[in-house]
């Protein structure tokens, strides 16, 4: 047993409402265990475009991005669990099409992010054909050219 243990397991994080969301995000990205430069650019997006984000500077939005980094290395599955706590029920349906959207980066859906993206779905309280919408419309966004 480490020595502080005992603390993570006492202390429950607090999320904000941007910091909520960023976990589920970077957990998204991790899922397959590689970071690409795709998925950093992701992120990068839609702190620019999201309008939860679009008051932040750039150092605002590293210092989001590394909480969430941290909290989703230290908590790992808990730390989805605890995020997804902090968000209403419309705003668990835009971080699973952000989560999505960041599986959805690199071109490849593995079968480490389909079992992420299964699970997210009911950690995020949501029904399954509304996941499912949320997945297809996602693909129609992001299929490349042929």
């Amino acid at each position: 047993m480490g020595l502080f243990d005992a603390f993570r397991t006492e202390m429950a994080p607090a999320f904000n409402l941007q910091q909520a969301l960023m976990t589920i995000i970077v957990a998204a990205v991790k899922a397959d265990g590689i970071v690409q430069r795709e998925e950093v650019l992701r992120i990068q997006s839609i702190c620019a475009l999201s309008p939860i984000f679009a008051r932040n500077s750039s150092e605002e939005d590293l210092t989001v991005i590394r909480f969430a980094d941290n909290i989703t290395s230290q908590l790992g599955d808990k730390a989805v669990l605890e995020a997804a706590q902090a968000l209403s029920p419309e705003l668990r349906e835009t971080a699973f099409a952000f989560a999505t959207d960041m599986i959805a980066a690199d071109g490849i859906v593995g079968a480490d992010e389909e079992a992420f993206l299964t699970s997210l779905m009911h950690k995020l309280e949501l029904p399954e054909d509304r996941g499912r919408w949320i997945v297809w419309v996602t693909m129609v966004r992001n299929r490349a050219a042929t």
